[in-house]
Order: structure tokens, then C-alpha cells, then sequence
């Protein structure tokens, strides 16, 4: 993994009912266009939504620091990588 290309997970907990107040709002700072933001997506669980986050770590850090500006959201979680596997190349090795 170079300096240039890190990966993070974002778990977002969204105030209740909030979650087309949500998208709203990542639509209007751009975040779904962003080329750091690689994808989001909604789910069930302990968080609302999850949010893959590639870059340097300057420009996720970035991304995590506007995200928590907004009230709509109650807490964050972030889980960077530090190691990234290509599923293809374990597969392979498992197949041999």
C-alpha cells in the first residue's frame, strides 16, 4: 500500500428518522461525487450507513472531519485498513 492509497470505513449512526435528511446533505456537499468517497451505503445494524473512503490519508481525514460537522449525525466510527487483499490472488492460492 503506497502513501497515496489508504482505505477507510466510515460507520455512521444517523439521527433517528433523519435519513433522507441524510442523503440530502451528502448530496449537497458533493460527497457522492467525490472521488474519495468510493461508495455509501445504508444498512441495519449498530449504524445506519457505511461510508468506503479511498485516498491519502490527508484527504479521508478530511472527508471524516466535514462529515461530522452536520447535527444530523450522532456518532461515527472509522476503520482504516492496513492491508489491502486481492481476493482474486487468495482464491487462486486457495485453489492450488
Amino acid at each position: 500500500m503506497s502513501s497515496e492509497d489508504y482505505r477507510a470505513y466510515v460507520l455512521i449512526e444517523i439521527q433517528p428518522g433523519k435519513e433522507k435528511e441524510f442523503t440530502e446533505y451528502v448530496m449537497s456537499k458533493g460527497l457522492q461525487r467525490d472521488i474519495n468517497v468510493e461508495r455509501m451505503d445504508f444498512v441495519h445494524g449498530s449504524f445506519d450507513a457505511v461510508m468506503l473512503l479511498r485516498g491519502t490519508m490527508k484527504n479521508i481525514d478530511a472527508r471524516i472531519l466535514e462529515l461530522r460537522k452536520s447535527p444530523l449525525i450522532r456518532r461515527t466510527e472509522t476503520l482504516l485498513c492496513f492491508e489491502m487483499l486481492n481476493w482474486e490472488d487468495i482464491s487462486g492460492r486457495l485453489n492450488e
